[in-house]
């Protein structure tokens, strides 16, 4: 049998799907999956995908490039590019995850 955790939110009357949210966002952790958060409480790809999400659920067009989301993507797309050794092209889609 597993021991119980004891820290600040054991105690707390919340459910556990809470507290392990709490403690991943502690630990600068993905409250969804566990990877290192990007920024805030989520990993980029979490990120992006709360970001669809949100704009499917209100009907926007509109995309504000301008936004964490897309800068932090746009800067793994460019790393990751030139970890391959190609160069990023001029204008493109933003990437399915």
């Amino acid at each position: 049998m597993r021991r119980r955790i004891n820290d600040e939110f054991a105690d707390l009357p919340i459910s556990r799907q809470r507290k392990y949210q709490l403690r991943m966002r502690r630990a600068g952790r993905c409250a969804e999956c566990g990877e290192p958060a990007v920024q805030g409480s989520r990993c980029l790809k979490h990120l992006v995908k709360a970001r669809e999400r949100q704009r499917r659920k209100r009907g926007l067009k509109r995309r504000y490039r301008g936004t964490l989301s897309y800068r932090l993507q746009s800067e793994a797309r460019q790393k990751r590019l030139a970890g391959a050794g190609l160069s990023s092209p001029a204008r493109s889609e933003p990437a399915r995850l």
